[in-house]
């Protein structure tokens, strides 16, 4: 039933990757700055300061990401996606939980709005950075095994039969 939902809205999963990767940097950097300027307009409470230093760890992990993500576009490898996949989880699942934390009230926030559709968009991109490692892992296996097929020798393997002039056996290289 899931395969069959298409999540990428026609755009190829580099894209997608791309996306995600400037969206974590966008994220991270709006993230420091904001809880910056909050910090320092407003009088905060000790829980504000915590929720201040928490704020800034998830922006440092999403500039990671996101620079994780870059070198993994750059250089291929279907390692460093794997890598950014588990970190993005980390932040998601930590950035969903904290925003139903801050939810509990019975009031409508349209921020509490903003933070969840924003949840919900990284979650889907996460499913297309996935579908982007499926196909980087298919294409880097598949370009060793064409690199193989192009040295590998396609006679016959008994070169007294290909060539019964030749009595000698010279196979070795």
């Amino acid at each position: 039933m899931f395969k069959k939902i298409n999540m990428s809205c026609f755009i190829p999963s580099k894209t997608w990757a791309m996306i995600m990767a400037l969206k974590n940097l966008a994220l991270g950097i709006s993230i420091i700055i904001g809880g910056s300027i909050w910090l320092t307009n407003n009088k905060v409470l000790d829980t504000f300061k915590t929720y201040f230093a928490f704020g800034v760890l998830i922006g440092i992990t999403n500039i990671v990401a996101g620079i994780i993500l870059i070198s993994a576009l750059v250089q291929g490898k279907e390692n460093i996606v794997l890598l950014y996949i588990l970190l993005e989880f980390i932040i998601l699942f930590t950035l969903t939980i904290f925003t139903a934390m801050n939810n509990l009230d019975s009031e409508f926030s349209v921020v509490t709005l903003l933070v969840f559709l924003l949840c919900l968009s990284l979650w889907i991109g996460l499913h297309n950075v996935y579908s982007f490692y499926l196909e980087l892992q298919e294409y880097n296996n598949s370009s060793v095994l064409a690199g193989l097929d192009e040295i590998a020798c396609n006679t016959h393997p008994n070169p007294l039969v290909s060539f019964p002039e030749k009595s000698l056996d010279t196979t070795t290289v």
